[in-house]
């Protein structure tokens, strides 16, 4: 075998190790993001909360997100991706030990060793990635690390429940201390080879925090993409949370039907990352190919605003499964494009730059959009005002697509 083809043979092998390795990262953190609201009504019951606190919950967590998504995107050059990813991991599993004696302090902590966990592996990766993909791959490698997000929702829900059934919600928050522990772990297989380009000379201060959304605000390109990940992420939180409410009160399905329309916009948003990725990689314009992504996303929006009793069941299914696979699908061409406009060596900071105005969308957009709705006392309202949102984000894509064509 030639000197080449073995060091191509172990560079595939190096990208498909770090991409495993990312990926199952995003999928345990997002297990571990999932895990208090999944087990909220076995919690309420066993300490007399209400299960409807959870949503303080899972703001806190967003909230904290904004602040840990430029600490991460700082840290990564400083101490390399995988240390970075340990380190969320063991923040994630000591916040579900402050959660276990059922207070709500502890559960406050909880929340914020989440989120100061949750967003920083995704600068990670990026850092990592960029640097293994060839570059024919990168929206779909991108789009399949995505793809731990959705995975790992739906493990969360799948195990969850059946461990708090059998060992109480306490022995399935240890089996998460445990996943998350043994993840950490696991990962210093790889931790000398992948972090081998760190700077340790790096000088880590509150410039550390600032750099990576500075980096992003004055881009006018990653601003745009910023913006635009803000209110599409808000967007895809805001009507996923209300949808299976709306289905079940307004259109009169029962819930067991409401969620398993719900389900079906998950499993094609699984699916939908990994063609959209496809697509961006054979068509080598990932700006119109989300451009796209957005109008459908606001033409979904109108479509469910029409929603009414009379509306087949398949129909609503069908929009539903349309809506999914494309207001879960864009994550991962936006997080390579991210990455591909980047400066060099600043991947990561450009991420947390970016998933810093994703977190400050899903933390506004979800709450304005549930106003509008408890306000005017209409669902519809609610799709049609996201639909506006998408498709302003449409339309500036359109006109970057248009924009880098004519150049």
């Amino acid at each position: 075998m030639s000197a080449t083809a073995s060091q191509d043979g172990a560079g595939k092998r190096d990208f498909v190790v770090q991409l495993g390795a990312m990926m199952a990262v995003q999928s345990v953190i997002t297990m571990g993001m999932y895990t208090m609201p999944v087990l909220a009504p076995e919690i309420a019951r066993d300490i007399g909360i209400p299960a409807t606190m959870i949503g303080a919950y899972t703001s806190m967590v967003y909230a904290v997100c904004i602040f840990s998504a430029l600490l991460g995107g700082g840290m990564v050059p400083r101490f390399g991706a995988l240390r970075v990813c340990q380190a969320c991991l063991v923040l994630m599993a000591t916040g579900f030990l402050f959660g276990l004696p059922g207070s709500l302090l502890g559960f406050a902590v909880c929340g914020i060793l989440a989120g100061l966990g949750n967003a920083p592996p995704t600068a990670a990766s990026s850092h990592v990635l960029l640097r293994a993909t060839p570059k024919r791959w990168v929206n779909l490698v991108f789009s399949i690390k995505q793809a731990g997000v959705p995975i790992g929702g739906g493990l969360a829900g799948a195990i969850l429940p059946g461990l708090a059934g059998m060992f109480g919600w306490r022995g399935a928050v240890l089996a998460m201390v445990g996943l998350s522990l043994l993840t950490c772990v696991t990962l210093q297989i790889w931790r000398k080879e992948m972090d081998a380009d760190r700077d340790t000379g790096r000088r880590i201060g509150w410039h550390t925090a600032l750099a990576p959304f500075l980096l992003v605000w004055r881009h006018n390109e990653l601003r745009g993409i910023g913006i635009a990940s803000g209110v599409m992420s808000g967007v895809q939180m805001g009507l996923l949370a209300i949808y299976v409410t709306y289905l079940h009160q307004s259109i009169g399905l029962t819930l067991t039907v409401a969620g398993g329309a719900l389900a079906t916009a998950q499993v094609t948003g699984m699916v939908g990352r990994v063609v959209w990725g496809v697509l961006a990689d054979r068509t080598g314009r990932p700006i119109l190919v989300m451009a796209s992504i957005a109008a459908g996303v606001s033409v979904c929006a109108l479509l469910a605003a029409q929603f009414t009793p009379a509306w087949p069941l398949l129909a609503i299914h069908a929009v539903s499964a349309i809506f999914g696979g494309l207001v879960l699908g864009w994550n991962g061409v936006l997080f390579a494009e991210v990455a591909r406009l980047s400066p060099p060596g600043r991947a990561a900071e450009a991420a947390g730059g970016i998933v810093c105005l994703t977190c400050l969308g899903m933390v506004f957009v979800p709450s304005s959009i549930a106003g509008l709705i408890e306000i005017s006392g209409s669902f519809p309202l609610g799709f049609a005002a996201a639909a506006v949102g998408t498709g302003l984000v449409a339309a500036d894509f359109l006109r970057r697509s248009v924009r880098r064509g004519l150049r």
